[in-house]
């Protein structure tokens, strides 16, 4: 149970009656047989696509807050992956035979698996030491129509734009009046429907983001050689995901109960509360007029760095062999003075960190002491 006795908790270690188990947050374990005074505990999660509010509370106060930063590279990690794996296949001294059905995808996408992942993450990391009896997520289904167009109601739905279209270019060609949308003079006869925001920048496949341009000017916009003065669509790719995360989240752990956001903004601005992700938690909780928490804040890391080749600009590619003993944010010690590890340099010989003020300090990584290794998720200094 967290316990706000410091003096007590110094005194068990000292006198050998408690053994340090987690340093962040710091949890204790006693070494004696004592009686199980502990009460049940309720956990509130505010799902997000970048960010995760998580509060427990108890009947008279909120016991831990947190705010967690979760990881939003996979998916530009995936494509580096996958550029490598083309130039492999494209060597000519393959020491196998092509192999390209063997890739076939059996469960989610790796973008949207991580998240799902990290957010039973954090729960579980709580569970650990805590005594969890309730864990309520807020399940927030998004509207896609109704976030292009608040205006939408009833058989709008099935009288959208497109109605009547055979696919998505024959609706962008009518609407755009089957004439270049590109401003330029020139244009010839040949149409194309090109996207606003490249797919390999992140854009989707939209009417938002589409537009008519013909085979002249789209050929020279691809060259660099013209641009297109047209607004960007709004992105609603991290509200699509987040509706997968939702669904998989209740359907992999039965024992979730629910809460919508409305409920949620309607419970936290009677209480007075701001819009915050640890304050979204808290109400989700059950929380009202409880003690709170001051609101500690993690970020996400890679555990590990599996990549085969590192490109960086102006060196050859690297290949690594190798996971290194000190990774990034570990916290070490360098002549009696804690801090948090960066980059290791020059195939693991020196460690690269920075000191308070931010300056940038190389050492030998022999002349460095590691105290702890960071997990998943570790403590942002605020």
């Amino acid at each position: 149970m967290p316990t706000e006795r410091h003096g007590w908790v110094r005194r068990c270690l000292k006198d050998g009656k408690a053994k340090v188990v987690k340093r962040l947050p710091f949890t204790i374990q006693l070494t004696y047989e004592s009686e199980e005074v502990v009460q049940p505990l309720t956990l509130g999660q505010d799902i997000g696509f970048k960010m995760v509010g998580v509060s427990v509370t108890s009947q008279t106060k909120e016991v831990f807050a947190a705010e967690y930063k979760i990881r939003t590279d996979v998916s530009d990690k995936v494509k580096e992956k996958a550029s490598y794996r083309r130039t492999r296949r494209g060597n000519k001294t393959r020491y196998r035979q092509a192999r390209f059905d063997n890739r076939r995808r059996k469960s989610l996408q790796p973008a949207i698996n991580q998240k799902v992942q990290s957010h039973e993450q954090i729960i579980k990391d709580i569970k650990k030491i805590m005594p969890i009896a309730i864990v309520i997520i807020e399940a927030n289904n998004f509207d896609m129509a109704k976030i292009n167009n608040p205006e939408i109601n009833g058989s709008d739905y099935q009288n959208g734009p497109q109605k009547d279209y055979y696919n998505v270019k024959q609706y962008i060609l009518a609407r755009d009046g089957y004439k270049c949308q590109a401003g330029k003079c020139g244009c010839d006869d040949r149409l194309h429907v090109h996207h606003i925001t490249f797919r390999s920048n992140g854009g989707s496949d939209a009417p938002a983001n589409l537009i008519t341009i013909c085979e002249k000017h789209h050929k020279e916009l691809h060259a660099g050689k013209i641009s297109l003065s047209v607004k960007k669509h709004k992105s609603l790719k991290s509200a699509t995901m987040m509706n997968v995360v939702r669904r998989r989240l209740i359907a992999r752990n039965s024992d979730f109960e629910e809460t919508f956001g409305y409920e949620t903004k309607f419970d936290r601005e009677k209480v007075g509360l701001d819009k915050t992700h640890a304050n979204d938690a808290f109400i989700i909780t059950g929380g009202r007029r409880q003690s709170r928490a001051n609101v500690l804040y993690f970020s996400q890391k890679r555990r590990n760095n599996r990549s085969i080749q590192l490109n960086r600009k102006g060196f050859k590619p690297a290949i690594r062999r190798q996971r290194y003993k000190i990774q990034p944010k570990d916290i070490v010690v360098f002549e009696k003075k804690i801090y948090h590890a960066g980059g290791i340099q020059n195939n693991g010989s020196y460690l690269m960190f920075k000191d308070s003020l931010g300056k940038r300090i190389v050492k030998p990584i022999n002349a460095i002491k590691v105290i702890y290794h960071q997990k998943s998720f570790y403590e942002e200094a605020v």
